[in-house]
């Protein structure tokens, strides 16, 4: 595993990683996102969107708030409790455009801390009389920071205590509809590839640019989505689908993920619940074939408020 600038006081500390080998490498969103293999560079339609792709929040009407928890990697045999937390907003303006908030933590039980704040705006622009050919330009700014607690020797005195690190990251995405069933997406990550090792550290670890490219499938009642992920010399293959049901009420969704085409395999699950036009409840499952194993898997819900 690699370190970021001694970044690693134990292994499990990105374990929740599929290719575990860098921080602020999770990409992960709300629990529709979980449900379908994170395949939504195209066709995200919540708040959270913007943190996949900026110019994704384009594609909601009104305002809404999400929250979402998250528990990874159930059943490692250390014990340790890994979670997620995210909350997200977004308000869309038709002829101003939508601006976007989301606050993401990662915790590893008080050893290991992870923070993105993230601010970011999108815009729709018909192209045509028909308004059926759209394109939608997104960028936003995240801080990223985090912390990790000392590491005390058997004596109990500290032996290393690494320093904190905050960091801006910049992302930019467009979604490009030739028509309106057929989204297609650019998503670019990290433009300015900040340096986030410890303040005391003598090696720079920049954080790669992840370039992501996205089309999807939509109907009245399916979503589809094919996205490819290209991240150092990587390349990750993601496929979901959702269908719904009883007049967009019930939602069952599916996804593979294929991490470095042949590094990791992961099949996800979810469903979600719309007890009335304002309210959705939202649950994934991820389940790793290949890579990460004797685990229970982890499990993702999340909450939506349209108003």
């Amino acid at each position: 595993m690699k370190c970021f600038g001694k970044l690693c006081p134990a292994y499990y500390l990105f374990v929740f990683l599929s290719s575990s080998y860098a921080a602020f490498d999770d990409q992960y969103i709300g629990a529709r996102a979980y449900g379908m293999g994170n395949a939504l560079t195209a066709i995200a339609n919540q708040a959270d969107g913007i943190l996949l792709n900026p110019a994704s929040i384009s594609n909601i009407t009104g305002q809404e708030l999400s929250a979402t928890t998250a528990l990874l990697h159930l059943g490692l045999t250390d014990q340790n409790s890994i979670r997620q937390d995210i909350l997200a907003y977004a308000n869309s303006v038709l002829e101003t455009g939508t601006i976007g908030f989301l606050w993401k933590q990662f915790n590893v039980e008080g050893l290991y801390t992870e923070n993105y704040v993230v601010v970011g705006t999108s815009k729709r622009i018909s192209l045509g009389k028909e308004n059926e050919r759209q394109i939608a330009i997104g960028g936003s700014a995240k801080l990223l920071s985090w912390n990790t607690a000392p590491t005390i020797g058997s004596n109990g005195t500290i032996i290393e205590d690494l320093l904190q690190q905050t960091k801006f990251s910049f992302d930019f995405g467009l979604i490009f509809s030739p028509s309106p069933n057929i989204p297609i997406a650019l998503s670019i990550q990290n433009l300015n590839r900040p340096d986030i090792a410890s303040k005391n550290s003598k090696v720079v670890e920049n954080l790669p640019i992840v370039t992501s490219l996205g089309i999807g499938i939509l109907s009245d009642s399916f979503a589809g989505e094919m996205d490819l992920v290209f991240r150092h010399n990587e390349v990750d293959v993601r496929l979901g689908i959702e269908q719904q049901f009883g007049q967009g009420r019930f939602y069952l969704r599916g996804g593979f993920r294929l991490e470095n085409l042949a590094w990791g395999t992961n099949l996800t699950f979810g469903a979600g619940y719309r007890p009335s036009k304002q309210v959705g409840i939202d649950y994934g499952f991820i389940f790793p074939v290949g890579g990460l194993q004797n685990t229970y898997g982890s499990h993702r819900v999340s909450v939506i408020y349209d108003f």
